[in-house]
């Protein structure tokens, strides 16, 4: 039997699902018993209406033919879905396997797809597996004790496991299917297979990236924690062997094909990769800080009525300010701030959620696009400024605390009261957030107070600032051509850290993409 496509069936919020195939009979014009088999392709919640919000459906049924071809005839479509196609194994020779840099998303789903197909890739990553990462970052919170190599960017997961989980990506890429199929398979909840805005949460990514580790090594890859890539080695412009330390030995490995998904925070990384002649160029990304409510009050001004009933509310804001883009990002519902520091000295925000969303505060970045203009030159200057606000807001926290200023003190240029209870450990202290940014984020945010204020009345008059976000994304993207390589024959770069991805579905597609670019080209090894 066809499957056909049924688009735009709204369902109130307060109505459950299992009145669906009758809302669908009546759409049609058919019998419900005239419908074999029914399921959900995608569910958006439509807020549009404050006294009447909405699920928004699209769905695949299946008919008898004859109900079918008149169906057909009325103009409702057949439903196919799209099909991935797995690539010819090339017959390029291996010098002995594929190696992958980086267990974050990229790099994680790389190595799943290469083992899957019987590559056998050795997967390293700087950081710890994900249960000790854990205790490292909840040591952070509790002492304010940083790990440089194991903390809320760098170890099993990257900086996505210590997020909200949104798995939302900004293109139609076929491949996001096979993706969210792997999340599936390995503990993310069904309906991220349909609903507009999928989020895993910190607790499900851990549980989900632990589970991927342990089927990589039993399809036969390798995977090993602190282990720091330190050398590539090279000839005449093609990759021969990449050199890695762990736990102070140095071990170098015979590799012509290399997948490097080293995220947006590997710093020392990037710079052995300009001294090893690599094309790296500075991108545009944006900085600011993280924006705190009580989550009351973002609830009740997105969901009105409907928001005990819905739960932590999302939202999304944006402005111009003197031609420059102010806006929201990785807003997490129900979450915390939290502290995203990599390097000793130097202070970072971030945001995250479990996957219940049940905390009282809800926050997002708000955050000021930098351009190359700002930046010092060179490849590696939107770092050197990253790490000039980062610097200055340690020092204004004496430690990996978090200066932070409420909205409207920030506007009016006040500082030194009290502040109030927040999410962010191990602390917060007052202070002027204007001294730790450019005067152009802080235009821009200044700027911006009244359309987001007009947004969600109560936005500036109970927001609390908390300094600074700076890891948006990757102020850096390492060239690649068409065949995905950089300008070091057999070096792969991808994800979010190479500039090619931005969040975690993203950036998995990616390593799914570079994983089939390396099957396309060569052969298995013996």
């Amino acid at each position: 039997m066809k499957k056909l496509i049924i688009h735009e069936l709204a369902v109130s919020v307060r109505e459950r699902e299992d009145v669906l195939p009758g809302r669908i009979a009546k759409k049609l014009g058919i019998r419900v018993q005239d419908i074999r088999a029914w399921g959900i392709v995608r569910k958006s919640l439509d807020a549009r209406k404050k006294d009447n919000l909405q699920y928004k459906y699209s769905l695949w049924i299946q008919t008898e033919e004859a109900v079918a071809g008149k169906l057909m005839q009325k103009g409702i479509a057949v439903y196919e879905a799209a099909e991935l196609p797995v690539p010819q194994e090339g017959n390029g020779r291996l010098n002995d396997r594929v190696v992958v840099v980086g267990a974050g998303p990229c790099g994680l789903f790389a190595a799943y797809i290469l083992a899957q197909h019987g590559y056998r890739p050795l997967l390293i990553e700087r950081g710890k597996a994900i249960e000790d990462r854990a205790k490292d970052f909840e040591t952070l919170q509790k002492e304010g004790r940083l790990d440089p190599e194991s903390n809320a960017c760098f170890g099993e997961g990257g900086a996505g496991a210590f997020s909200d989980g949104k798995l939302t990506a900004r293109n139609k890429d076929p491949r996001s299917a096979k993706v969210t199929e792997i999340f599936i398979r390995h503990g993310a909840p069904e309906d991220i297979a349909y609903y507009a805005k999928p989020h895993l949460g910190t607790d499900n990514i851990r549980k989900i990236v632990a589970s991927m580790r342990r089927e990589i090594r039993k399809m036969g890859g390798e995977v090993l924690f602190e282990a720091r890539l330190e050398q590539l080695h090279h000839h005449g412009g093609k990759l021969q062997a990449i050199e890695y330390s762990h736990k102070g030995v140095h071990t170098k490995v015979d590799c012509n094909a290399c997948i490097l998904a080293i995220g947006h925070s590997a710093r020392d990384t990037f710079e052995m990769l300009l001294q090893a002649g690599l094309i790296l160029e500075p991108k545009p990304f944006a900085m600011g800080v993280r924006v705190e409510h009580p989550r009351k009050l973002i609830d009740d001004r997105q969901y009105g009525k409907f928001a005990e009933l819905l739960g932590a509310a999302e939202y999304a804001v944006k402005a111009q300010v003197n031609g420059r883009g102010v806006y929201s990002f990785c807003m997490c519902p129900g979450g915390e701030v939290v502290c995203s520091a990599t390097e000793e000295g130097h202070t970072v925000v971030n945001g995250m959620s479990w996957h219940s969303r049940d905390t009282q505060y809800s926050n997002s970045a708000l955050v000021v696009s930098v351009g190359k203009e700002d930046m010092p030159s060179g490849p590696l200057g939107g770092i050197a400024l990253q790490r000039q606000l980062e610097k200055a807001a340690y020092t204004m926290a004496n430690g990996y605390g978090a200066p932070a200023q409420t909205y409207q003190d920030f506007i009016d240029g006040k500082s030194g009261r009290k502040l109030p209870a927040n999410s962010y450990l191990p602390y917060t202290v007052s202070a002027d957030l204007s001294a730790c940014l450019p005067g152009f984020i802080r235009q821009g945010i200044i700027g911006a107070a009244q359309q987001f204020d007009r947004a969600i009345p109560g936005f500036v008059k109970q927001g609390l600032l908390i300094g600074v976000e700076t890891r948006t994304s990757s102020p850096v993207r390492i060239v690649r051509n068409e065949q995905l390589c950089s300008s070091l024959q057999g070096l792969y770069p991808g994800g979010e850290g190479a500039g090619y991805a931005g969040g975690i579905m993203s950036a998995a597609i990616d390593g799914v993409r570079l994983a089939y670019q390396i099957i396309s080209e060569f052969a298995r090894p013996q």
